[in-house]
């Protein structure tokens, strides 16, 4: 063995429970990478970032309460593969490293050009999509969108959904739920458990039920915290919004959100299995309770570029907020001068007229360029789940690989 060698390996041993050794790089203390700050530990505590995450978000059939299996498309569609796979620099890759990236994959043209997994992900194993679930939530409920046009999409969900009646969740639109211009407060902070989130977590299947309450219905409590504004005069990030958005589409189409659910992957055309968290009352979190491979993930961006003629994706890549909605201009003071973003339709948030994208917690995205036939999937398990810095920088990675085509 060598002296180089021998140096090297005694700097992987050093450093070998504070993250990967790279023989040709220097791990430093205070490399952004680590995550030994969130100690794997017997509680479910903090189970959003770091390590945690990404047990998480390879293993929710594992870690979470309760939920289903749904089955690949009878007839997949996969993507192609470029014989000549295109390497990411040195530098992307300690770039993605750093920002904790699971998997990443570029469709380009419907082949998949590039790719990056790291240790032990591969392209068709599960992983959390987090609150890009929304888009796929809005997805599945594309065709319900497409037949009730505006006039369904008008109407008050409580119109659709009894059950809301007499709240004033209920009193806004279908429309309305879907573009988070619900009135209702919602409060979010992974790291309080008295936040809406995180009390919606037991009712979803995420966490085990609360033993005071037992097994409980969206219905129960989730769509009645204060009213924050007026309904479509305002913009507030609710889970609430699209649980409804989920109940009133099964109730217009008469049938369960679930085989919903599977006629969306099965359009698609999903390769692999993927996992779906439900309560005991087999309510699915549709706001970002859904697992899946990054190829699967991939191919609602393939469905988005190439669907013509569907008022869900005319709408979508339409949107341009204005500022002198006060709906829009609350969006665009949080979201626009946070990251840049221009307008927020059915769960999507856009960059400009030929840009859109699906965001989750820990950088998970789903980015769309129409005008280069472009889909970059990202995976990630954050060291803090809603870093701001790590967001920014996950950003600034997929528009920097975009610009490379």
């Amino acid at each position: 063995m060598g002296t180089t060698t021998k140096a090297t390996l005694v700097l992987c041993l050093a450093f070998i429970f504070q993250g990967e050794c790279l023989a040709t790089e220097i791990v430093k203390d205070d490399d952004p990478g680590k995550r030994s700050n969130v100690y794997i530990d017997d509680t479910d505590e903090l189970s959003q970032s770091g390590w945690k995450a990404m047990i998480s978000n390879a293993f929710p059939q594992k870690v979470q309460a309760s939920g289903q299996w749904f089955d690949p498309a009878p007839t997949s569609r996969p993507f192609g593969l470029s014989k000549d796979m295109k390497p990411f620099s040195v530098k992307m890759r300690a770039r993605l490293r750093d920002n904790s990236t699971d998997g990443l994959i570029v469709v380009k043209d419907d082949v998949i050009a590039q790719q990056y997994l790291r240790f032990g992900f591969d392209i068709d194993d599960i992983h959390q999509v987090h609150s890009v679930g929304k888009v796929f939530t809005s997805f599945a409920i594309q065709p319900v969108y497409d037949r009730i046009g505006r006039t369904g999409l008008d109407r008050q969900l409580d119109e659709y959904l009894p059950r809301l009646k007499g709240k004033f969740f209920g009193l806004s639109t279908f429309g309305q739920a879907l573009d988070m211009q619900n009135g209702m407060e919602w409060t979010e902070n992974y790291e309080d458990p008295t936040t809406a989130t995180m009390i919606s977590f037991s009712v979803s299947g995420l966490e085990p039920v609360d033993p005071k309450k037992g097994p409980e219905s969206w219905y129960e409590r989730m769509f009645d915290f204060p009213k924050y504004g007026e309904h479509g005069k305002t913009w507030v990030y609710s889970s609430s919004a699209v649980l409804a958005a989920s109940f009133a589409a099964a109730s217009i189409a008469e049938q369960p959100f679930s085989d919903l659910v599977q006629d969306s992957y099965n359009t698609l055309g999903f390769e692999d299995r993927s996992w779906y968290t439900v309560n005991e009352l087999k309510e699915l979190s549709a706001e970002g309770g859904q697992a899946m491979s990054i190829r699967d993930y991939a191919k609602l961006g393939r469905f988005m570029l190439h669907t013509k003629g569907s008022a869900y994706v005319d709408d979508v890549w339409n949107e341009i907020a204005d500022p002198n909605d006060p709906a829009d201009a609350k969006f665009l003071a949080k979201y626009g001068k946070m990251f840049g973003f221009d307008g927020y339709k059915n769960y999507w948030y856009s960059f400009g007229p030929n840009t859109i994208m699906g965001m989750g917690s820990s950088g998970i995205f789903l980015y769309v360029d129409r005008s280069k036939g472009l889909v970059i999937a990202k995976f990630s398990s954050f060291v803090q789940g809603q870093g701001a810095e790590e967001f920014g920088e996950a950003i600034a990675i997929v528009k920097e690989i975009a610009a490379g085509y």
